[in-house]
Parts: structure tokens; sequence; C-alpha cells
């Protein structure tokens, strides 16, 4: 069962939220989203510029769904694209101007470097002083972009560049204290200095839109605090795109101004992983995995 479209079987009452902004996100894209999240093919859903509105698309639905059953977040942080998700639901950005963006933003990052040439690996095991002297021996010796992207969660940083360069670190790892380094199957080199230009061409979108102080706190991935104006905003999503992501920073952030229940509300439950890596201690739980609601509120 496709993206959304589990979460209709356990609760039928998502159906109509879920399909009104399906409907709103296929007005702005030119294209059926509906079809491909419910029928794929997985390749076409692995396309940036198809995977990025989808997503936003099916956790905007669930946080409107959410909110009209009472219950409503008091912060908002997003992975990646999913920051843009975080600013919809903080109402600095309308769902319409969202999903607009981030096919620009998909499109962008997709076409930023030619496939094949530059990707992404994890790291496992290690810490950011073994992944950034990795990254350094490695870019002096080749010549080659290598840099880290990911902060996710202790001993989960992921690495972006050419791609000749992480099939070294795959074999050279060990050297620097990383038990293993993983290829991983994605399309480009996302959050680091190769999608510099996409993220200065994404910027001209930003500039354009509206965008306004949200209602609660967004934490940035570029930052790992609040944002609070939208020039702040757009200088941070503009920065996100070729710089890491700071996801353990930005969860302990949360942690330690008192928020210590997590709920996240897009398709999966990766994040409520690493949330656990992060805080043993704190309540973390994917919307896909519970079966009742009132565990919620």
């Amino acid at each position: 069962m496709g993206m959304g479209y589990s979460l209709i079987q356990k609760f039928p009452d998502f159906e109509s939220i879920f399909s009104e902004t399906v409907r709103e996100a296929e007005a702005n894209l030119g294209f059926s989203l509906s079809h491909i999240l419910k029928d794929g093919p997985a390749e076409k859903l692995k396309e940036t510029e198809i995977t990025q509105p989808a997503l936003l698309t099916v956790s905007t639905a669930v946080g409107r769904w959410l909110k009209n059953k009472g219950i409503q977040a008091e912060i908002a942080l997003g992975h990646s694209v999913g920051e843009y998700s975080a600013l919809v639901y903080a109402e600095a950005l309308s769902f319409a101007e969202a999903v607009k963006l981030v096919q620009i933003r998909g499109r962008l990052m997709q076409n930023a470097v030619p496939l094949g040439e530059a990707g992404m690996a994890a790291l496992i095991g290690g810490n950011l002083e073994s992944a950034q002297n990795l990254c350094k021996a490695l870019k002096e010796e080749t010549k080659l972009v290598l840099e880290v992207s990911l902060l996710n969660a202790p001993g989960q940083i992921v690495i972006s560049g050419h791609q000749k360069a992480l099939e070294l670190a795959v074999t050279r790892g060990r050297e620097f204290g990383i038990r293993k380094v993983v290829l991983l199957e994605v399309s480009g080199p996302f959050h680091c200095s190769l999608l510099s230009k996409a993220g200065e061409e994404l910027g001209m979108a930003l500039r354009k839109a509206a965008i306004s102080r949200p209602t609660i706190p967004v934490i940035s991935n570029l930052t790992a605090r609040p944002e609070k104006t939208s020039n702040e905003i757009i200088e941070n999503l503009i920065g996100q795109v070729s710089k890491p992501v700071l996801w353990e920073d930005s969860i302990k952030f949360a942690a330690q101004n008192g928020f210590n229940h997590f709920i996240e509300v897009g398709s999966g439950a990766v994040l409520t992983g690493l949330v656990k890596k992060i805080l043993p201690e704190a309540k973390s739980e994917s919307i896909e995995n519970i079966q009742d609601l009132s565990a919620l509120s």
C-alpha cells in the first residue's frame, strides 16, 4: 500500500483530509500525485522532483488531521525537505506555496550533478571527528569533494561527495575508526557543496514566496535553533541544500527546552528511530505505528 494509504486503512476518517491535500498538491504540481502515491512505480517515487512533494503532501495531511483531532504540537522540526512540512504546520508557509517550492528544490537538487557522478554514504560507528578526518584526508588525496552531510544520531553520520571519493571511503573507513562505510541508493550528493548553485537558484524562488513568522517554534536544520523571521527562514532553507543537516543537535535543543514527546507524521519511522538513539529517555513514536490516537492526546 502506497504513501498515506496504509494510514487510511487504520483510520478511515483520515481519507477525506488526505484526498483534499493531494488534490491541492496536484493543482500546483501539474501531474497526478495520487496515482504515483498509490500505485507507484517505486522508481518514479525515487525521483527527487516527485519524492519531495510526495513527502510534503503526506506529512501535511497528517498534520492537518491531527489538528482536527485536537492533537497539536508545541514545536516543529523536519529532516531535510521535512523542514518545509514543519513550516507549513507552523503556518509560516502555505501548503500551495510549499509544494511548488519543494518541486523546484527537488528538480534543482536532482540536476545539480550528473547521475552516477556523486552520491552519499552512511558511516556506521565513528563520530564527527573521525568523519571529518576521513573526508579531509580523501579530499586532499583525490582532489574531489567529500563532506559530512547528515549528523543524524550518535554513530549515524552520512557523508556526500564525488562517487570515486565515496568508493575510496568504503575501503579506507577503518583507518579512521569507522567500522563500516555503506554507499546509499540516492540520486545525488545532497547537503554538500556540490549543490551550492542549486541552493542559490532555489533562493530566487524562496525570495518570491510569502513566508511569515511561525506560530510555533520551527527548528532549522542549518542552525539547530528556532527560525523567527522570514529572512532567516529563507537564508536557512538556501543554506540547508548544500550544508549539513544538524538533526542530532536539533533534537537535543528541543529536549533542552522541555520537549520530550516526539511524533513523526511522515511516511515510515526512520526519524522515530533516530530520536530514540539521541534521547533514549524521550517518548518518540511514528504515526504509522500508532493503533490508537488516544495515546497521543
